[in-house]
């Protein structure tokens, strides 16, 4: 099935742009790309470094046909989507960090943001952005002090092609979004925990307006939510937080 894909040579936003298509009746799966970002940004209101030339910066249009407590798994459904095309197009073992970040060797190089708009009188929007860095050379990379930002080029050591990797993004959320609509959550849970990076080790996690956790990182529940043992045997469950490593 063919997608629409609009491009552009730069955007403040490939996520902004792509509610602004939604909104006007765009198509799922409609997928927006620029070859720069002015403006690009990550959870939180981070900033998503994005230069010209080098890096992904795309964005999805989905119409989710899935009930209200699946949509926080299109967070976890399209960091799978995205480490499995880097995976398939690279070779690299590329891993996921709860709940947005694509990790090789635990650097990051690519993170997911999700954003949805529930209309009053239509059916639930939501935005999948992807940033990876592609062929961005170590020294254009912004310094990290915990997973370190890294690119596709600087851990394989050649150069990679931005459009078969978009491609394959499409593809494997296409596949995964339909699972889920066929009532599969457990299903891309399941495929989710075995790519994710951080199981079993030792993390502390940061909770918006509650406490810290630390314990041993257990996975993803089927909701979505990041599990984390603590060492008098509780299990956390957690809905929204930074991770970090206990080092």
């Amino acid at each position: 099935m063919d997608t629409p894909i609009y491009r552009f040579k730069e955007l403040a936003s490939t996520n902004d742009e792509a509610m602004r298509l939604a909104q006007g009746g765009a198509p799922a799966f409609t997928a927006v790309v620029a070859d720069s970002q002015s403006s690009g940004r990550g959870r939180n209101g981070r900033a998503w470094v994005s230069p010209g030339g080098t890096g992904l910066y795309a964005s999805l249009v989905l119409h989710p046909a899935v009930r209200a407590g699946d949509i926080p798994l299109l967070t976890l459904l399209c960091g799978l989507s995205a480490a499995e095309a880097i995976r398939e197009t690279t070779a690299l073992d590329a891993r996921i960090k709860w709940p947005n970040d694509i990790l090789v060797n635990m650097r990051k190089v690519a993170g997911i943001l999700c954003e949805a708009s529930i209309p009053a009188d239509g059916d639930p929007i939501a935005i999948a952005g992807l940033g990876v860095n592609v062929n961005t050379l170590p020294r254009d990379l912004p310094e990290r002090p915990l997973f370190p930002a890294t690119s596709l080029v600087a851990e394989s050591g050649h150069c990679h092609e931005r459009e078969e990797i978009l491609s394959k993004w499409i593809e494997r959320t296409r596949h995964w979004t339909r699972v889920l609509e066929s009532g599969g959550a457990r299903e891309v849970v399941a495929a989710w925990n075995a790519l994710d990076a951080l199981r079993g080790a030792g993390i502390r996690v940061t909770q918006a307006g509650g406490p810290e956790v630390n314990g041993t990182e257990a996975g993803a529940d089927a909701e979505g939510r990041l599990l984390v043992l603590a060492g008098d045997g509780a299990l956390h469950r957690i809905l929204a937080g930074d991770v970090k490593l206990n080092v």
